[in-house]
């Protein structure tokens, strides 16, 4: 009864993350296909949201990898892919805009944002690992299969868990974007819409990561696959 209560739940979980990036997904190939409302590429608006916020210590750096479009608290660094630091579509302007606003979170809500970064790291990399582990301790007669199972489906519904109990944090980072859109698009109110539901995917983009772990995984984690933090 614990494992079918355990499964039942592991599969509802794993429901929301496939919505989750199917949502992601959608969103992005819409806003992909409709050019920005003002002539400004991904990085510039970002930057000019940063700067109507106060904040001038961000650098936007291009970052082509498997890891990218993110903000790094630590080193105050921008990196976006060159379409997005050089698009000039709806979908650059989400990407970037969202990411920038993490730069925005400071005190208790850096704290916060930090929390959310491990949490995505976990959901990237633990559930292969999760796999292999619990794989060889049933090859090896370490741990009965159905127990080693088990274990591992726990371990993925804690991950889940985790990783859906922070995306809290990325929707305050759109909500720190409201009266500099409300400002920017006061003209342009279809573009404003389309833009609040480009947020929304963004908000939502990490939640499927445990999905994609295997990727991640193979082609970022281990030694010699690429560097997903470039250096200074």
């Amino acid at each position: 009864m614990p494992f079918l209560i355990l499964g039942l739940v592991l599969i509802a979980g794993i429901g929301f993350a496939r919505w989750a990036s199917a949502r992601h997904a959608a969103v992005m190939a819409k806003g992909s296909r409709v050019s920005a409302p003002t002539a400004h590429t991904g990085a510039e608006i970002a930057l000019k949201f940063l700067k109507s916020e106060g904040v001038d210590d961000v650098q936007v750096v291009e970052h082509n990898a498997l890891v990218s479009d993110y903000f790094d608290p630590v080193r105050r660094r921008l990196f976006l892919r060159r379409d997005v630091a050089q698009g000039l579509t709806l979908a650059a302007w989400g990407t970037a805009l969202h990411e920038a606003a993490h730069a925005l979170q400071t005190g208790d809500a850096l704290g916060e944002f930090k929390w959310r970064q491990s949490c995505i790291r976990m959901s990237r990399y633990l559930p292969t690992l999760i796999v292999i582990v619990a794989t060889a301790l049933a090859m090896f007669r370490v741990m009965p299969p159905k127990m080693a199972m088990f274990m591992a489906a726990g371990l993925f519904l804690v991950l889940l868990l985790l990783n859906a109990g922070s995306i809290p944090t990325e929707l305050n980072a759109n909500k720190r974007l409201r009266r500099f859109l409300e400002e920017h698009l006061r003209n342009h109110g279809q573009a404003h819409s389309r833009l609040e539901e480009l947020l929304f995917g963004m908000a939502m983009r990490e939640a499927g990561d445990l999905l994609r772990s295997p990727r991640y995984f193979f082609l970022s984690a281990l030694p010699g696959t690429g560097k997903s933090r470039p250096a200074d």
